[in-house]
């Protein structure tokens, strides 16, 4: 699963495919959602390709770590529906066509 959703970042670098990529949760403190945004999904696509044959790969990926208040039950699947909350991902389209392990 990914969003997709055209944001430019800051530094004028536009990207559009957005992944959870962990889910971390300090008990009874925070829980933190890891978030790596790629400038399409053929890139992500591509790491992924790279990674599975231990080949060299030139992919922009941009990590964001979203501090949330502590939810011990948060995974990956509330994750994706906190982050649909957010204004930054207002009017995403979700991408099923991807694997688990996307």
């Amino acid at each position: 699963m990914a969003l997709i959703k055209s944001i430019t970042l800051p530094n004028g670098i536009i990207v559009e495919y957005h992944r959870v990529v962990s889910v971390d949760n300090i008990t009874n403190q925070s829980s933190i959602i890891e978030v790596a945004s790629y400038t399409n999904k053929t890139k992500r696509l591509e790491e992924k390709e790279a990674l599975k044959n231990n080949a060299p790969m030139d992919i922009f990926i941009h990590t964001e770590y979203l501090n949330v208040p502590y939810d011990k039950d948060l995974n990956v699947d509330s994750a994706y529906a906190y982050l649909k909350t957010l204004e930054q991902f207002e009017g995403y389209v979700d991408d099923l066509d991807v694997s688990e392990d996307s």
